[in-house]
């Protein structure tokens, strides 16, 4: 059965049934990875922007863990994700464990099964950094 997030109750019902390991497919059909982590939009969200991560308590030292900030998008978009909500997606094309894209989730077409399909193609999306 397909389901398409438009309303504002009907988006957050529909995040709700996303998962980690998700097939993730562009508007072109083509497989573009799995979703590899979710994050739902809070619109009081704002972003630090140049703030020093290391005089953030704990940041600094989970950065030096190797621990990125998410999303690792640059500053300019970092508010507009977490305001909008957005899924990361693991590229299936790269062997890297750190090359991801990240589509807002107004950018999810439709949930079918275990599938999410994007309005959006691949090169649309936002890649990390």
């Amino acid at each position: 059965m397909s389901s398409a997030p438009r309303e504002t109750g009907d988006i957050q019902d529909q995040l709700a049934k996303i998962h980690t390991g998700m097939d993730v497919v562009d508007a072109d059909g083509e497989q573009i990875g799995k979703v590899a982590d979710l994050r739902m939009g809070d619109p009081d969200a704002i972003d630090v922007g140049n703030q020093d991560p290391t005089a953030m308590s704990g940041e600094g030292i989970a950065m030096a863990m190797g621990v990125r900030r998410e999303p690792n998008v640059p500053p300019g978009l970092v508010g507009r994700l977490l305001r909008a909500g957005y899924i990361k997606i693991d590229d299936k094309r790269h062997f890297r464990p750190d090359h991801h894209y990240y589509a807002l989730t107004e950018e999810i077409a439709t949930i079918e099964a275990d599938t999410i399909r994007l309005s959006k193609t691949r090169s649309e999306l936002i890649p990390s950094l």
